[in-house]
């Protein structure tokens, strides 16, 4: 049985049910919670205080693949500070690991996007700092659009309706060449293809990219939830 490690911002609920729901009958899927409140930098920064321990506490299951699942936290002090994060709790669990926003990235160049709609439930601030994120790895952001969700708890409750009437209130430009939606406590997977569909482009979101790096480490199909990325790399991808 395959142990996947998630290290899981306090307040998230969602993360757990979608990758749940996503795993094969040959994994299991077992977390550490990192204490967290709000949706800003600072207290970002200040989950990063307890990766390290979560991570030692999963490793301790002796798990195959850890999994840092949060992605502002991730993308908030750069490549520099996300390269670091992994190396980190790759030591601390003795497990090789994965963060969602080095999950995108790969998710991104794997789709062959270059040109992003970014759409969040994040404030401006968080949004800046992920249009940088974006930037330092070759992206451009050509929209950005967020709820403006200050309590990282509520996140959990934006609907897919919700997701929906932002991307059409906010359409993506001409120029997007793929959309991504942000955050791990955000829940996508039953409206990516819908939103493929809608706006003909392929859609990213954190937890079908953090899924879909995991899968690759683990040699797993990737399940039709994930969308445009399912489609494009059957099964034979991973042997």
């Amino acid at each position: 049985m395959t142990r996947v490690g998630l290290l899981v911002p306090s307040v998230n609920t969602v993360v757990e049910p979608e990758f749940w729901s996503l795993v094969p009958t040959t994994a299991t899927v077992h977390a550490a919670r990192m204490r967290n409140s709000t949706c800003g930098v600072e207290d970002s920064l200040r989950m990063l205080a307890h990766a390290e321990r979560a991570a030692d506490e999963l490793g301790s299951a002796n798990i195959d693949i850890l999994v840092f699942a949060c992605t502002a936290s991730s993308f908030v002090q750069g490549i520099d500070g996300e390269q670091q994060l992994r190396r980190q709790i790759e030591t601390a669990a003795n497990a090789p690991a994965v963060t969602t926003s080095g999950a995108v990235i790969e998710s991104l160049h794997a789709i062959g996007a270059e040109h992003v709609s970014l759409y969040t439930p994040y404030p401006d601030e968080l949004n800046h700092h992920e249009t940088q994120f974006l930037e330092e790895h070759g992206f451009e952001t050509v929209s950005a659009h967020g709820l403006g969700i200050e309590e990282a708890v509520q996140i959990a409750a934006v609907t897919s309706h919700t997701m929906l009437e932002l991307i059409a209130a906010h359409p993506p430009p001409p120029q997007a060449t793929a959309i991504f939606l942000s955050c791990t406590n955000l829940a996508t997977l039953k409206v990516i293809r819908t939103i493929e569909h809608t706006y003909n482009l392929p859609v990213v979101s954190s937890n079908s990219a953090t899924f879909f790096a995991v899968a690759r480490r683990l040699k797993w199909p990737l399940p039709p939830p994930l969308g445009h990325i399912s489609r494009t790399y059957s099964s034979k991808a991973f042997q």
